[in-house]
């Protein structure tokens, strides 16, 4: 068996995996609700707190772009939010059509010849940012679990929380303050005069992994890493807003850090292999938040339909103009 086929029955193997794990998750949603009182319950929502939902996320979007011109910016590229608007939203579109997050792929590593910034400084920006929200929604989990006392959460839950949250952090403060550190090390190690064929290729991934850690290192500079902190808090209260405009146009008494509890687990869902626009884990997951919070099985329904529409959407729509509008993301990459 060469190689190429070796890799392509490992991608099949993944798509098998994650239209499985959607199945699944649909089919666990549909043993415990009625299409008929989901259709209901959509007839009754009230629509006008969708567009508020949705002016929240576009608000987060819009911050999010922001956050990736700074980062970008840190290294040395000279990048402006116009410059960086259409890459990042049309990435965001490709995730959503495409399987295993290919859109973040093309983001590092062919959009970035258009932009006029390096590779390497694309992909760290993306593993940073990563990091960041990964670190925010486990921050938004415990949060939401250990504040709203009506909710029914298994102590073995609250303290499963506090310590994914804790545990991110201490990750995420190794990889920004031991950055440096990481990259001489790896600098040190490619830097070796063997020429040998296997030594050269070994020598050259540690150069690329040092270039990595040296581009994390300019991004953690303390005024860099406060900034990108303060734009994450902005980035993730903008898309609680869409989450909790939602509960309240199904007339659920749901408070800020209940739609933010919903957000937090309704996002990390989306981490599991599934189809692409994470279909399934994310219903199921939507499902059992808001079931979580005190609303009907036709309530949590219809809230994962329409919060899943509403974030796929708009992003898929305004992404693909994005993408139409700046041809030149992709010509660059050819040339």
């Amino acid at each position: 068996m060469t190689q190429a086929t070796a890799v392509k029955e490992r991608r099949w193997i993944k798509h098998l995996i994650g239209g499985g794990i959607t199945l699944i998750c649909l089919g666990a949603i549909f043993r415990l609700v009625k299409f008929s009182e989901v259709m209901d319950a959509l007839k009754q929502f009230e629509w006008h707190y969708l567009i508020l939902g949705v002016m929240s996320l576009a608000f987060g979007y819009c911050v999010r772009i922001f956050r990736w011109s700074v980062m970008l910016s840190a290294t040395g590229s000279e990048v402006s939010f116009k410059n960086c608007a259409a890459p990042f939203l049309g990435a965001i579109a490709l995730n959503n059509v495409l399987p295993l997050r290919l859109g973040d792929v093309v983001r590092a590593l062919v959009f970035p010849s258009a932009m006029g910034v390096t590779k390497t400084a694309a992909a760290t920006s993306l593993v940073v940012e990563r990091l960041i929200d990964l670190v925010t929604l486990l921050a938004c989990l415990a949060l939401g679990v250990l504040a709203i006392q009506t909710l029914q959460v298994p102590p073995a839950l609250r303290e499963s929380a506090v310590v994914l949250a804790l545990l991110g952090g201490i990750a995420l403060a190794v990889g920004f303050f031991f950055s440096g550190s990481f990259a001489r090390l790896f600098n040190k190690l490619g830097g070796g005069t063997d020429a040998s064929r296997g030594s050269a290729k070994l020598q050259q991934i540690f150069r690329t992994i040092a270039g990595l850690f040296e581009s994390f290192d300019v991004m953690s500079r303390p005024r860099v890493l406060g900034t990108m902190l303060l734009l994450s808090i902005l980035v993730w209260m903008g898309e609680a807003g869409l989450f909790y405009f939602a509960l309240q146009g199904l007339g659920l008494e749901a408070t800020p850090l209940m739609a933010l509890l919903v957000m937090a687990i309704t996002t990390l869902s989306t981490l599991a292999p599934s189809s692409p626009g994470y279909v399934g884990p994310f219903h199921l997951a939507a499902f059992t938040a808001v079931s979580l919070i005190g609303g009907t099985s036709a309530q949590a329904g219809s809230y994962a339909v329409i919060v899943h529409l509403a974030l796929w959407l708009p992003t898929t729509i305004v992404g693909a103009l994005a993408i139409w509008s700046r041809p030149a993301l992709f010509k660059a990459a050819r040339k």
